[in-house]
């Protein structure tokens, strides 16, 4: 493995590494591995192709979370206009540089509950993929961010939400338990075998506010 890049302070420890027999790239912060992408930007993440084939079709997908935007790319060259989200700049910078990221995906510097605070528009499919190293923030698994992301949503719209955890687990739980309150269906995929690893919820709005 060749490194590219590393940055380590504003308690991240990102690294990027190159597989210099097959060109594919990683994007690794901590112990986790966000992105795996191959040497012309496909991805290679089993749970970044689940949430794409969740989303496909969609014209508009809000994204929550980057990192080095291998589901951003995936979408956007399935030709939905894709819009991302991330608080932390330089991941755009990584993701153009390091990850083909295409220059049709809309890049916005913002924290996920002020931005979906704070935006005008509504979306038909939203995606997150947010983690302060393996766990996800504690003011995204609240009552609050799920009346934002109502908010948010189109009327019938749908979330694909990443938990890097078992199916069964407390995030998982209390991601369901958000949505429902705000009178959304959902339901659950569990990304690898034997029930462990990646789940990822799947929330629908209902049809009318």
């Amino acid at each position: 493995m060749k490194l590219l890049f590393e940055h380590h302070a504003e308690g991240r420890s990102v690294r990027v590494f190159e597989d210099r027999a097959k060109g594919s790239r990683l994007y690794v912060d901590g112990r986790a591995l966000y992105t795996h992408v191959n040497a012309v930007g496909d991805n290679l993440l089993h749970y970044i192709e689940e949430m794409a084939n969740q989303l496909y079709g969609r014209p508009e997908v809000l994204l929550l979370g980057a990192a080095g935007g291998a589901l951003a790319t995936r979408l956007s060259r399935r030709g939905a206009t894709v819009t991302a989200v991330d608080n932390w700049l330089t991941a755009f910078e990584i993701a153009r540089k390091w990850f083909h990221l295409p220059a049709e995906v809309i890049c916005v510097h913002a924290d996920a509950l002020d931005f979906l605070r704070s935006t005008h528009q509504s979306w038909p499919a939203i995606a997150i993929d947010v983690f302060d190293r393996e766990k996800i923030p504690n003011k995204l698994i609240t009552v609050e961010f799920g009346a934002a992301l109502s908010a948010a949503i189109e009327p019938g719209g749908v979330v694909v939400w990443n938990v890097a955890d078992s199916a069964r687990s407390a995030p998982v739980r209390r991601i369901e338990t958000i949505l429902r309150r705000q009178g959304w269906a959902t339901s659950q995929i569990a990304v690898l075998p034997g029930n462990v690893g990646n789940t990822l919820v799947l929330g629908r709005a209902p049809t009318s506010r």
